[in-house]
């Protein structure tokens, strides 16, 4: 099987100010770190589906903190992700359930349509549940100077 690398790519692949910024992303793609997503599945979450929203973000919140400690303790190797038990709901499902709820009343933008994207509705934007983001930056206009 043949590959081909972009020359940028492969520069900043041995670009040593690069990989000294961006450390734990070139360990993940090295495989000598988790992905943050697989260490946000080991963290329990204790919620349920009939939760207000704010009571979730609060958890959120909480999570968040737990999640910063817990990823630095496995990538200094003080624990191991494949110690820690599979919850029956992680920090990763209450993260799903919190982007369910924004799809039902869109605010993923800045113009906070409220579409219920997840009932069909398309937003502003026209997107509908399926959005695939090439770039992302809020627009401020242009300058009137």
């Amino acid at each position: 099987m043949w590959t081909i690398w972009r020359p940028d790519a492969i520069t900043v692949l041995k670009d040593q100010r690069a990989r000294s910024s961006l450390a734990r992303y070139f360990n993940v793609m090295e495989d000598n770190s988790p992905a943050k997503f697989i260490i946000s599945k080991k963290l329990p979450a204790n919620f349920n589906k009939s939760d207000p929203t704010k009571k979730l973000w609060d958890l959120h919140n909480q999570l968040t903190e737990e999640f910063c400690h817990l990823e630095k303790e496995i990538d200094v190797q003080r624990k191991s992700l494949g110690d820690l038990e599979d919850p029956e709901k992680s920090y990763l499902d209450l993260k799903i359930e919190i982007a369910n709820r924004i799809l039902e009343s869109c605010h993923f933008c800045t113009r906070r349509c409220g579409a219920n994207r997840s009932a069909g509705k398309l937003g502003y934007c026209r997107c509908g549940t399926q959005i695939v983001v090439s770039s992302m930056f809020e627009h401020l206009g242009r300058n009137q100077s």
